[in-house]
């Protein structure tokens, strides 16, 4: 930490000073005086110790100019101080000078551990910056890639350091395969963002030899995933195949809590590992967990509101007694509305709160948090609160809710049921939504401008949301699957955050005593050691007493996800003689097949065999056919199978017919696609319910991709009897959203490999053929639009873009489009927009994280 005079003794200069007040206040007996100054010395060299500059001091010369920036009086929020989880991990457990391969740090929610993670890119970086290595970090949401995406790019620009972001579609198209391609320095990719899957594609596909840059850190955020379902094994098995074919990577895991952290980095690398445990009683702010639940009073109609203590991070804040939130008839609702409503239960509780600040209110359903957010919009006392709330935390404009209002017209039409939420500061966020109205949402609760958001359990993965309070309305997910405790831990971390004042509030709603009690025994639950899917697999296999046949198992995702990393393996070593010597080695890569050994000897054999009888299945098959498609060997025969007796061949794939009204291509593969196990599922999700139908799904694709508005598809294919226009957009939205752009796009991208293959690198134009398949996940019609919609343009602008850019001669080029995206004046945006230009490009700017 520097000194006023550019020195770097501060430490002393300090000390010297508060040696000589202290010698003074002995000698005057100044005894109160003496006290505050020892107490104030005691302050300072904490503050020295905390500060940044302590902290990264003579680590290297990027880790120094990311230091200078992010204390630049430019800043809007400059950083001169460590919270204390990361100056233990990044100093005193040595994570800035550590020569580990593989790291696991496991701290508490809220401390800071992307600002950790920075540190650690940066030193990578400048470890192998001769060789020009990149860095992968993979995330487990959309959401939270775009949000860790903004904030690198936002923070290693400076530094020259190119931040890219790939779609979580399953396949490499043009746009990217040109991102990924570039060889000149000032624009080549330094950090890739995206999810495991498209990591693992993109691996599988041979890119890290295309990129011609050894990938030399993987950083693994949200790890405590590894322990899910069939997704945690398809991350444990990308981490095996790094660790086995990319000889320069290194790991760093990020997880709020892993009891095992040890043994994770261990299976890494056993010889050049490090657990970062940091377990202590810090938070930012105190937390305290408790059980809302309703009482019926004397007076009728009335209730009250109680909180019941459940857990505290301090026992000086743990109150004995109830603790009553309201009295009478909070938001208008009566006792005969909360006494078997949890829904109207945590509205009345986050009414309660949020004077305090922002609260998060957590449902079980998309229909349940569009039930509490209007019940919430009804609060007949709401311009009182209000005014209360702006009086004790200060006056805030409404620009920024009025073009987030705009936006959301302009989208989802005037009537959505957003549009007058957000006129009381009321947000929702699920997969009801469009990607770019929860991004837009996210922005504004950070902004503080929301004071209550209405979100389903998916939120509990890790965006970073600044809230004083979240209530839970349940604490289950659809379906009766109750939350996990590392989940419900993760959600509560978002109260109490480190810039939120006062204590951070997690109310679980009951509406009796049994429930209540429950909820207590749940919020109890410890976090359990992190184990591996596989494993569970395999015991339940074995414990059955069938056979490990894995031929007969590819119907299942998880077994799919094995036989798939099998398949790969076996093609890299190209040999089945020596693939048949190495079984075991293969197998030791994983994390489950070591703890199988240990825990398990007779299951871990039963997996060798089945393993050596699975490779005879699979010996001189076209296995780069797995690879490329993300099927097992079983599907990929079935689709090859079926795509011979529909017709369907490589010249069926033409950019110019495809999503042709009369063109039965698409209809025909879809119908291939549903006897697909890996992904039959998502496509029945995706046509909202009607089931198999290939020709269904086609259709509502054609118009999805030919700029059919959001409205427009509720009409023409998911409005039901009864269902309000609200209603018919959500289930929209999750159809397409949440579940065709992402399977229709991989399904179609996979039959193209199985029915073209290399023929379309000899396709003219080349990348439009490359790019069919991104055109179904952005929903546009266009290899231009498909780039404007990489860098951040909202669909409905990219096309009216597209048009402008060609009358202006700007090349088509992504280097060229970002420069011509940020140099458009206002005038530029009104002649290619018309109406809505200024919310579209903020729009846009708020989508790339420009503001």
């Amino acid at each position: 930490m520097p000194s006023p005079d550019g020195s770097f003794d501060i430490r002393e200069q300090l000390q010297s000073q508060f040696d000589r007040s202290l010698t003074a206040c002995l000698r005057a007996e100044l005894i109160d005086m003496h006290s505050l100054v020892s107490l104030l010395s005691d302050v300072s060299e904490r503050m020295i110790r905390n500060s940044i500059w302590t902290v990264t001091r003579a680590v290297n010369s990027r880790v120094s100019r990311f230091v200078r920036n992010r204390v630049s009086r430019a800043q809007e929020k400059p950083i001169f101080e460590m919270l204390p989880p990361q100056r233990i991990t990044l100093r005193d457990n040595g994570l800035l000078g550590s020569g580990h391969r593989a790291v696991v740090v496991s701290l508490p929610t809220s401390s800071g551990k992307t600002f950790i993670a920075q540190f650690r890119m940066l030193q990578a970086l400048n470890q192998f910056d001769a060789d020009r290595g990149w860095v992968a970090y993979i995330a487990p949401t959309r959401a939270l890639v775009n949000q860790v995406c903004a904030r690198l790019r936002r923070d290693f620009a400076p530094l020259g350091i190119v931040v890219e972001r790939l779609s979580p579609a399953l396949e490499i198209d043009g746009v990217e395969a040109q991102l990924l391609s570039e060889t000149e320095d000032a624009n080549a990719f330094r950090v890739i963002v995206t999810t495991p899957e498209k990591l693992d594609m993109l691996l599988r596909g041979g890119w890290e030899a295309k990129i011609g840059r050894p990938l030399t850190l993987v950083v693994v955020d949200e790890a405590h995933n590894l322990s899910g379902d069939e997704r945690g094994l398809r991350l444990e098995l990308l981490l095996a195949t790094i660790n086995r074919e990319c000889r320069q990577s290194q790991f760093l895991l990020l997880t709020p809590f892993i009891h095992n952290a040890g043994e994770v980095a261990k299976w890494l690398a056993p010889d050049s590992n490090a657990d970062i445990t940091v377990e202590f009683e810090w938070r930012p702010n105190d937390r305290a967990i408790a059980v809302a639940m309703p009482e019926k009073t004397d007076k009728p109609g009335d209730f009250r509101l109680k909180l019941t203590t459940v857990h505290t991070n301090k026992d000086t804040i743990k109150i004995e007694d109830e603790i009553e939130l309201s009295l009478g008839r909070p938001l208008g609702l009566k006792w005969s509305n909360v006494s078997g409503n949890l829904s109207n239960v945590a509205a009345a509780t986050a009414v309660s709160l949020n004077h305090r600040g922002p609260v998060i209110v957590v449902a079980g359903k998309v229909a349940d948090t569009w039930s509490i957010a209007k019940t919430l919009h009804d609060d007949p006392e709401l311009g009182s609160r209000a005014a209360k709330r702006e009086e004790l935390l200060g006056a805030r404009g409404f620009e920024d809710i009025e073009f987030v209002t705009d936006f959301v017209k302009r989208e989802f039409g005037e009537d959505f049921a957003l549009a007058s939420l957000l006129g009381r500061r009321i947000g929702v966020h699920h997969s009801g939504l469009s990607d770019e109205a929860k991004l837009l949402m996210e922005w504004l609760v950070e902004r503080e401008h929301i004071d209550t958001l209405v979100a389903t359990t998916t939120i509990a993965q890790g965006v970073n949301f600044p809230v004083t309070g979240v209530v839970l309305a349940t604490h289950q997910y659809p379906y009766g699957k109750t939350m996990p405790p590392e989940d419900f831990w993760n959600l509560a971390g978002r109260a109490g955050r480190a810039d939120q004042a006062g204590t951070g509030i997690i109310a679980l709603a009951a509406t009796d005593a049994e429930r209540s009690e429950i909820l207590q025994t749940f919020v109890k639950r410890n976090v359990s050691v992190l184990d591996s899917v596989l494993f569970e697999m395999v015991r339940k296999m074995t414990k059955s007493g069938r056979p490990i046949e894995l031929h007969t198992l590819y119907h299942m995702k998880e077994w799919s996800t094995f036989l798939q990393y099998l398949a790969h393996s076996y093609k890299q070593i190209g040999n089945h003689a020596r693939f048949a010597s190495q079984v075991e080695q293969i197998l030791r890569g994983s994390l489950s097949y070591q703890k199988l050994r240990q825990e398990d000897a007779s299951s871990a054999n039963a997996l060798v065999e089945a393993v050596n009888q699975y490779a005879n299945v699979i010996q001189g098959k076209p296995l780069s056919l797995v690879d490329s498609t993300g099927f097992s060997w079983e599907s990929v025969s079935r689709a090859l199978a079926e795509t011979g007796k529909s017709g369907i061949s490589g010249s069926s794939w033409s950019p110019d017919t495809l999503f042709a009204s009369g063109n039965g291509v698409l209809a025909d593969a879809f119908g291939i696609l549903f006897k697909i196990p890996e992904i039959r599922e998502e496509l029945k999700d995706a046509t909202g319910g009607k089931g198999p139908d290939g020709t269904f799904l086609a259709d509502v694709v054609k118009d999805w991709v030919g700029g059919a508005s959001l409205p427009q598809l509720a009409r023409d294919y998911f409005i039901a009897d009864g269902q309000s226009m609200t209603e018919a957009l959500s289930t929209t939205c999750r159809a397409v959203y949440g579940k065709l752009t992402l399977a229709g796009s991989w399904g179609v991208s996979a039959l193209q490999s199985l029915t073209a293959g290399e023929e379309i690198e000899k396709m003219s134009p080349e990348k439009s053929y490359r790019n069919l398949p991104s055109r179904i996940f952005y929903g546009v019609n266009s290899d231009e639009a498909i780039d404007l919609r990489l860098l951040g343009v909202p669909r409905s602008a990219a096309e009216p873009l597209v048009a402008h850019f060609k009358e202006r001669r700007i090349p088509n080029d992504i280097r060229s489009l970002r420069g011509a995206l940020a140099n458009m004046t206002d005038q530029q945006w009104a002649t290619a927009m018309g109406g809505g230009a200024a919310t579209y490009k903020r729009a846009w700017r708020v989508l790339e994280g420009l503001e």
